[in-house]
């Protein structure tokens, strides 16, 4: 949440136009980065929000600052589905992999999201250590709980979610891509946190929690 909106009323009538206003203005900038990319403008944003502009500075101080909020929001969106999803399998190893199987039918799951991403890729993989963050937190409490045992683990954590951006960014912008394909390159980067191959390729073939070929959101 930015300082902005922080700063806004706390209480009553004004409290709940105020959010209101951030949550129309939040959903009208991601459908615009999905339709129009980083160059659609705050004056585009306002009319799709239908709220004036200046009500926009209220909550953000620059296109920037909107555009980042407005992209962050949407992958916590997905990521909260993904790691609800995947608390629901009792293998440690699987909950780690499932997000990451997920991430490559963002395209059917949370299409807005797909599309912001297919976009607007330059300026979104610059945000990858914060949208990622999640991801490597997991990743350190499997080695903690030495479920997970390798030698130099961050350089291990930094090599794997590049792989896993560039396997889902491959896939995302090949309509012939198939979602099987995704999870075989992701079985075989798995061996970089110490996975063998055997339970890579059981982790990333098992059946899903989801239903993952319809649209959530």
């Amino acid at each position: 949440m930015t300082a902005k909106a922080e700063a806004g009323p706390e209480k009553g009538r004004k409290a709940a136009y105020f959010a209101r206003n951030r949550a129309a203005l939040i959903l009208a900038t991601q459908e615009l980065l999905g339709e129009k990319g980083w160059n659609a403008t705050i004056d585009q944003v306002a009319s799709h929000a239908e709220i004036s502009v200046s009500t926009v500075y209220q909550h953000f101080d620059s296109k920037d600052e909107l555009f980042n909020a407005s992209i962050s929001e949407a992958w916590a969106t997905f990521v909260g589905w993904a790691l609800n999803a995947a608390s629901s399998t009792k293998d440690p190893l699987e909950q780690l992999v499932v997000p990451m199987r997920l991430m490559n039918r963002m395209h059917v799951t949370h299409p807005m999201f797909a599309k912001m991403v297919a976009k607007n890729q330059n300026e979104i993989t610059q945000l990858i250590p914060a949208l990622t963050k999640d991801l490597g937190d997991v990743m350190r409490q499997l080695l903690s709980a030495k479920i997970l045992e390798v030698d130099n683990p961050e350089i291990r954590i930094s090599n794997l979610k590049a792989v896993l951006w560039q396997i889902f960014l491959l896939h995302l912008n090949d309509p012939k891509a198939k979602a099987t394909e995704a999870d075989l390159a992701i079985a075989i980067a798995l061996p970089m946190l110490g996975i063998s191959a055997s339970k890579a390729a059981a982790i990333t073939t098992a059946e899903l929690p989801v239903d993952a070929t319809k649209q959530v959101l």
